[in-house]
């Protein structure tokens, strides 16, 4: 079950990657410290706390583009996966699309940071990989995880966020034979969204 150690290498060594980004980040900035959930602010221009938050996104981009890209290229040399960081550009997209929808901040600002890896036969390990995902869900190492099977599209999305302040991160969990299909619908509903 080579598929699975990755997966659970990957997450392991993300989650702690995660952990010290957000400890540090937020131990040294008193606005996102005294943040209750990021899960109760809502994305409205009414809303203090929103206003408090929106102010913060700088400094946590600023800590994203200066994370530490040596441990991220080793990380990439054992588990073979992807990543990206959003440019600030479409994170500030995505807020002008959904200002005053009121949807919740965790719900918008979701993935900042993503990360992707393409397993050979995973789908065909899906149960084993439910288990897998629940363990690490037990552990605290994820804190919640969903397959999405939408049109052609189909993965296993992963996230990690100790701390309802923390702006979570993203891996998604995708088939070599889904590979192209899904990197097709991902564009197709990017258009869509920004129609």
């Amino acid at each position: 079950m080579v598929n699975l150690e990755v997966i659970e290498g990957l997450a392991i060594a993300l989650k702690n990657m995660y952990d010290a980004f957000s400890n540090q980040l937020y131990s040294q900035n008193i606005d996102l410290n005294q943040l209750k959930s990021l899960k109760r602010v809502k994305l409205t221009t009414d809303d203090p706390v929103w206003n408090r938050v929106s102010a913060m996104i700088d400094s946590y981009m600023t800590g994203l583009s200066e994370l530490g890209n040596e441990k991220l290229t080793q990380l990439q040399t054992v588990f073979d996966f992807q990543y990206r960081i959003k440019l600030q550009t479409t994170i500030l997209l995505k807020i002008k699309v959904n200002m005053d929808k009121h949807l919740y901040v965790a719900k918008v600002l979701n993935d900042f940071f993503g990360a992707r890896v393409v397993l050979t036969g995973i789908e065909g390990q899906q149960y084993q990989l439910d288990q897998l995902l629940q363990n690490l869900k037990r552990q605290g190492i994820l804190s919640r995880y969903y397959t999405r099977s939408d049109g052609q599209y189909r993965a296993t999305h992963c996230y990690f966020q100790t701390d309802n302040r923390y702006f979570p991160w993203e891996l998604q969990i995708w088939d070599t034979l889904r590979e192209k299909q899904n990197q097709l619908e991902h564009i197709r509903h990017e258009k869509e969204r920004h129609r």
